[in-house]
């Protein structure tokens, strides 16, 4: 038995000391915090990783206000991956936080080597095939995940896998842009996305691999892809 924090202990009905030290080794690179990666970056903490890295060069502004985890009147202007990582190191004080204030095509991929995976969780479709594209690049596994209006989609994307390109081909911009994202839907599917990351640590043949788990809020219905 390994002396588990009490802040912790709660998360011990789905896992156990393996799945726990396991989260606290890995390193774990999240593009985008905004509605979506925020609540991810919110929830992996909780969850026990602790060690995580920031890439967005977005700040808050007035608009975020209705959906983005950490953002507030007195946060607007500010570097979102700045606000974040205040607040997730008052979560653990033990989390281990870089900050990336640029683009993800913009970061030299040799350093993006020591990662164990990569979240999406970037509204733009280029970005999206771009980070896919990197992971098979890396060697690393990427966690997808979009959200607008009512529905989500999420699942782990492997090397050498072109599922996202062929989902987005030549789209410009995402659904975000046209049905918007209301205050629970990005929460929503970053619930989905954090499950799918502890089954993935556990090597669970639940896992969604190399398809698309896609959420309906409206119908209450959840679908898994053949592909």
């Amino acid at each position: 038995m390994i002396d588990i924090p009490n802040q912790f202990s709660k998360n011990f009905g789905v896992m156990n000391d393996k799945d726990f030290l396991r989260l606290q080794s890995i390193n774990v690179l999240i593009v985008g915090v905004g509605g979506l990666g925020g609540n991810v970056s919110n929830l992996l903490t909780r969850l026990g990783v602790k060690n995580l890295s920031l890439v967005d060069y977005d700040t808050f502004d007035e608009s975020n206000l209705n959906r983005q985890l950490f953002s507030n009147k007195n946060t607007i202007g500010k570097y979102k991956v700045d606000i974040l990582k205040k607040e997730l190191l008052d979560i653990n004080n033990d989390v281990n936080i870089k900050n990336h204030t640029d683009k993800i095509q913009n970061i030299d991929p040799d350093i993006l080597l020591k990662f164990d995976y990569i979240i999406d969780a970037v509204d733009n479709p280029k970005t999206k095939i771009y980070i896919s594209e990197l992971g098979s690049k890396l060697d690393i596994p990427v966690l997808h995940g979009a959200c607008a209006g009512w529905y989500g989609q999420i699942g782990w994307i492997l090397p050498g896998c072109n599922l996202i390109k062929d989902t987005y081909q030549d789209n410009e911009a995402g659904l975000e842009s046209e049905l918007h994202n209301p205050s629970f839907t990005p929460a929503a599917t970053a619930s989905y996305m954090v499950s799918e990351f502890l089954k993935m640590i556990q090597g669970s043949d639940q896992t969604t691999i190399n398809k698309l788990l896609l959420i309906d809020l409206l119908s209450n219905s959840v679908i898994k892809t053949n592909k």
